[in-house]
């Protein structure tokens, strides 16, 4: 399938860099990329003298923030500190590494509730261990890499030739992609589906361009049915799927350090965003390996029946 394939490129910019080592957890003084408030999300003990050695009021504010909840006595630990440093940041990163983010999410924000109700540092360091215990293994066994689901289609796809996608698309939505490609910088595919006749289309990308439109359309009678309409194409499939339909995701790139990204699952008319993050670079591991947190989280709910 032309529109869902696996591009290298994509690959490339859309997860974060591998070295030839696996995973590890890193120390904290590894994690120093970022904003400052991504420093404060996994370091909230931090030293604000590191950022500013004369702190204004709107960073000492931030400081308190970020501390809040905890236990009064915790930035007097240092392996404490170091110990919530380590799960924040299995928390944010193993967001980034899985793909059912929704499912995940869910657990983490158990966790973060739990470690939010200890009011001693006894109980901050038992919940701590909890976490690292449950996470450690999704994070560390993790094999980030590009979707490459089978997709929705039950036949070969096929390219529709340029005379015949007016027919098919009818004119006001030829001209809708035009818009967005220009004319003779887009591609259109149909194939079999289980839920009917699909057809794809997106914009040539060139050069260094990482993202494109694509939409994704149904065929029922005369009737030309939007699936998915995106700007951040193209997408990956994952292996899982929701009422009938693979689970999508699209990686948009920001910056160099920065990709937004995007699972969208099918609730049976149309597919909706259901998780989105901004992957934030945050340093490197003792392997080299590009460590990479997670800043979001639920969109829109989707029942799959």
């Amino acid at each position: 399938m032309l529109r869902f394939a696996v591009l290298a490129y994509v690959f490339a910019t859309a997860l974060p860099a591998l070295a030839d080592g696996p995973l590890t957890i890193p120390r904290s003084e590894q994690a120093t990329d970022g904003y400052l408030s991504t420093a404060l999300l996994l370091k909230p003990c931090l030293d604000i003298r590191e950022w500013s050695p004369e702190p204004e009021e709107d960073l000492l504010k931030q400081v308190a923030d970020a501390r809040k909840g905890l236990p009064p006595e915790t930035c007097d630990s240092p392996a404490l500190m170091e110990k919530l440093f380590k799960v924040r940041f299995l928390q944010y990163a193993s967001i980034v590494v899985v793909t059912d983010p929704w499912n995940l999410d869910t657990k983490i924000r158990a966790q973060t509730e739990a470690i939010g109700r200890c009011k001693s540092t006894q109980c901050l360091d038992r919940e701590l261990d909890t976490v690292i215990t449950a996470l450690s293994p999704v994070y560390l066994n993790s094999h980030p890499e590009w979707p490459n689901g089978t997709g929705p289609c039950t036949s070969k796809t096929v390219d529709v030739p340029a005379n015949k996608v007016r027919a098919l698309l009818g004119a006001n939505v030829q001209q809708g992609i035009v818009d967005k490609c220009a004319p003779e910088s887009f591609s259109v595919q149909t194939c079999r589906g289980a839920q009917g006749r699909l057809v794809f289309a997106g914009c040539a990308m060139s050069g260094n361009q990482v993202n494109a439109p694509e939409w994704l359309f149904r065929v029922r009678g005369a009737k030309l049915e939007s699936l998915l309409d995106i700007d951040d194409g193209p997408s990956g499939v994952l292996k899982t799927t929701c009422n009938g339909m693979p689970d999508l995701m699209t990686s948009a790139r920001v910056s160099m350090g920065e990709h937004y990204v995007t699972y969208y699952r099918y609730d049976g008319m149309q597919y909706q965003s259901v998780y989105a993050y901004t992957a934030m670079g945050v340093g490197t591991d003792d392997n080299g390996n590009d460590l990479a947190i997670a800043q979001g989280g639920p969109t829109t709910r989707v029942v799959c029946r």
